[in-house]
């Protein structure tokens, strides 16, 4: 699976401003494309130990997804202080296996997002890829591509200062 780089900001900065609270949310896309996050109110009764989506804000993001002509993929919940791995409690709530669960980990300070596909008792990993996600990396160094460009750049102004300059030159007699 994919997922945009706008939605993974969405969600991560939805969870930040949640916190200490689990934030949770709507995934939608199409394919193997997470295009969309949708915040949706926590209506736990522990929000801090778990999450449940509130019904009516659920219905809502339903309805926006459908409108946007997008599937229902899956939900996002956050865990402020906890490893993104889901709990016994996650796994009980799990009611559809068609549907993902991704979580988004608080407890270090680079969030960590983790995609699960839960049936039952089984629990499996999936892999989750960023699309559209800037091209630089932790480091902020700039990438091979990038580093390419600004030479190629660089190389193309000084050729148009030469060419400039040979022009201005007075003709030879």
């Amino acid at each position: 699976m994919r997922i945009a780089y706008s939605a993974a900001r969405t969600i991560v900065e939805h969870a930040a401003a949640r916190s200490p609270r689990e934030a949770c949310g709507l995934l939608a896309g199409k394919g193997a494309l997470i295009s969309l996050a949708l915040p949706v109110a926590n209506a736990a009764a522990m929000p801090e130990q778990e999450f449940a989506l509130a019904p009516d804000e659920q219905l809502r993001g339903l309805k926006e997804i459908d409108e946007r002509g997008l599937d229902w993929l899956g939900v996002y919940h956050s865990h402020p202080v906890s490893p993104p791995i889901p709990s016994q409690s996650d796994r009980s709530g799990a009611v559809d296996s068609a549907l993902l669960q991704l979580i988004v980990s608080l407890e270090n300070p680079k969030p960590r997002l983790k995609l699960w596909r839960i049936d039952g008792a089984t629990v499996l990993p999936l892999e989750l890829d960023f699309a559209g996600a800037p091209s630089t990396d932790d480091a902020g160094e700039l990438t091979s591509n990038q580093r390419l460009g600004m030479l190629a750049a660089g190389l193309l102004s000084v050729l148009a200062l030469l060419a400039m300059a040979m022009a201005l030159l007075p003709p030879t007699p």
